[in-house]
């Protein structure tokens, strides 16, 4: 039941949550995959028969409960580093039960001298790091890196002990190497479980101090390890005692440590002094470049106070704190900067927001500020120009229907027709003048609603108010291209009133619409048709118009079916005038 219930476990540990990149996250790992080896290993070889660990009882320990508890101990180094806090409780209050019975026990067996005092040392050691995972637990981490320290520093001392010798003259106290070294192994462990907080956290960081001794203490430990071992091995052919042999050469490795610290800082701050000569002349040549621009700069901390003005800015005078309290504060995107005015000059810029404070970057505009006035003074005149032109031109046009209109009372037949058609071309211009008048642009024409007015004209002055008319131009024109079309439909238009419809009855569609790479104009009526082929002066003002559009002019005819006119056309480019 008890080892099922440690495989399930070792199992279910969350090995993902270890980062095996970082040093702290290798040691918490190795260390515990040693004791577990261990410790099964062990568990294992009692299992298959005690009496075959009695040979080897000074390697490996003959109590399995010892077995157990570093079992417990090697999972629970996993727990305390992933944070796993009832499960490193629930292992830590097991281990202490544990040990208190063991202690019972080796108390009993040692007033009837059955047992070691060894077994004594061993419960007590462990039952330290149950209660630093208790520690670990509640964040207490500096009393647990302490007591995991400590009880690390007398399992080490034993293991050193073992591997000596030193210990042969009291062996009621000496524990077994392999129990020694596993309980050095956790306390490795559980001191690299947090290694970020505690008084471990100098060790473990990233700057030169934590570097040093991250690489001096296993050199050391090593150092101390080998020559007293060997110090001690041969104490029989030394001149002098060991204990004086080992204490010359701790000072000797103590005079390395300090050359070689001392070596590590030199460079260090060497390093240093490079480095800060790079920023000083980074900084310089900053300062330079910022004090050359044209633009007002000026860096502010995360206050709003100048950490450095260039003389640009200097002379402004602006108010630093107030453009920041509207650009700044509490922005984390840059922003830009409305256009002020100060001394007659306008300035705009951008605030752009650091970590610790912004930068605001003003710029002179006040020739852009005096250019736009100007550009808006020269539109406004042109403007008003343009209305005037446009004005005088329709007025002109309006006189001189009026003169027409004037000319029709006394003019016989035949001129009054012509009159008639010089009247509706004049006013086909006045209409197309209207309409750019009326519009929001002069340089494009609405179609749909120039031809609507210029049709109603027509229905007017004919008295056609029989006739129909489907109109479908739902499109813009320039004006170099709308006058000679608009006129073209005047002319068409015209025609299919005066000739399609002997009843003054039917109906006229015209439509102008854009097809692949040009337009089309199309006028069609279902009047008598066309019955004289000769070449009247709409027809051929229509042809003139026509090649002015680059278009050409057809002209199909059914008996009984009316006339369609179809003029494929290109819109026209402006020309300048000279």
């Amino acid at each position: 039941m008890k080892s099922g219930f440690i495989s399930e476990m070792v199992i279910k540990m969350p090995l993902k949550d270890i980062n095996l990149k970082s040093l702290d996250g290798k040691l918490t790992l190795s260390m515990s995959i040693f004791v577990l080896i261990l410790s099964i290993l062990s568990l294992i070889l009692w299992l298959t028969g005690p009496s075959s660990l009695i040979e080897i009882r000074h390697f490996l320990d003959t109590n399995p409960v010892v077995f157990t508890s570093f079992i417990f101990l090697a999972i629970s180094i996993i727990t305390v580093r992933t944070s796993m806090k009832i499960t490193s409780l629930i292992l830590a209050v097991l281990l202490i039960l544990l040990q208190m019975s063991e202690n019972c026990k080796c108390m009993q067996g040692l007033l009837n001298l059955h047992l070691p005092a060894t077994c004594i040392i061993t419960s007590t050691i462990i039952a330290a790091y149950a209660i630093a995972i208790v520690l670990f637990t509640i964040r207490y981490y500096s009393a647990a890196q302490i007591i995991s320290y400590t009880a690390g520093t007398v399992a080490y001392a034993s293991f050193l002990s073992n591997i000596t010798g030193i210990a042969e003259t009291l062996p009621q106290f000496r524990i077994c190497i392999t129990s020694s070294a596993m309980m050095v192994f956790v306390a490795v462990g559980l001191l690299s479980t947090h290694p970020t907080k505690g008084v471990v956290e100098p060790i473990y960081s990233h700057n030169i101090g934590g570097y040093t001794g991250r690489m001096l203490i296993p050199i050391i430990i090593g150092a101390v390890t080998i020559t007293s071992f060997i110090i001690i091995s041969s104490k029989r052919y030394l001149p002098f005692s060991a204990e004086v042999f080992i204490a010359a050469l701790n000072l000797a490795l103590i005079i390395i440590i300090i050359t070689f610290t001392a070596y590590r800082l030199n460079r260090v701050d060497a390093e240093r002094i490079k480095n800060q000569k790079r920023m000083e002349r980074t900084w310089k040549f900053f300062r330079k470049v910022v004090e050359n621009l044209e633009e007002a700069i000026a860096v502010l901390d995360k206050n709003g106070e100048p950490l450095h003005i260039n003389t640009t800015m200097k002379n402004l005078k602006v108010d630093l704190k107030e453009l920041w309290k509207e650009n700044l504060k509490n922005k984390n995107l840059p922003q830009p900067i409305h256009t002020f005015k100060i001394d007659e000059k306008y300035f705009t810029g951008w605030a752009i927001p650091l970590d610790e404070g912004g930068i605001i970057s003003l710029m002179d505009v006040t020739r852009l500020i005096e250019i736009q006035e100007d550009l808006r003074a020269n539109i406004t005149e042109k403007e008003a120009l343009l209305r005037e032109l446009h004005h005088r031109v329709k007025n002109n046009l309006q006189i001189i229907t009026s003169l027409i209109n004037i000319q029709l009372h006394d003019a016989d037949e035949k001129a009054r027709e012509a009159l008639l058609a010089i009247l509706t071309r004049v006013k086909a211009m006045a209409i197309i003048q209207e309409s750019i008048y009326s519009a929001e642009t002069y340089t494009m024409v609405n179609m749909r609603s120039c031809v609507s007015r210029l049709t109603e004209h027509l229905r007017s002055l004919f008295n056609a108010h029989n006739i129909n008319f489907h109109i479908k131009t739902d499109l813009k024109l320039n004006l170099e291209t709308a006058m000679p079309l608009c006129l073209i439909i005047n002319e068409l238009v015209t025609n299919s009133i005066k000739h399609a419809f002997p009843e003054n009855k039917g109906s006229v569609h015209i439509e102008v619409e854009e097809k692949d790479s040009e337009y089309h104009l199309r006028v069609a009526d279902d009047g008598v048709g066309l019955r004289d082929k000769e070449e009247g002066t709409g027809l051929n003002l229509v042809k003139s118009l026509a090649q002015q559009l680059e278009g050409e002019l057809r002209i199909l005819t059914r008996e009984d079916r009316g006339t369609e006119v179809i003029i494929p056309f290109r819109e026209l480019e402006y020309k300048k005038r000279r």
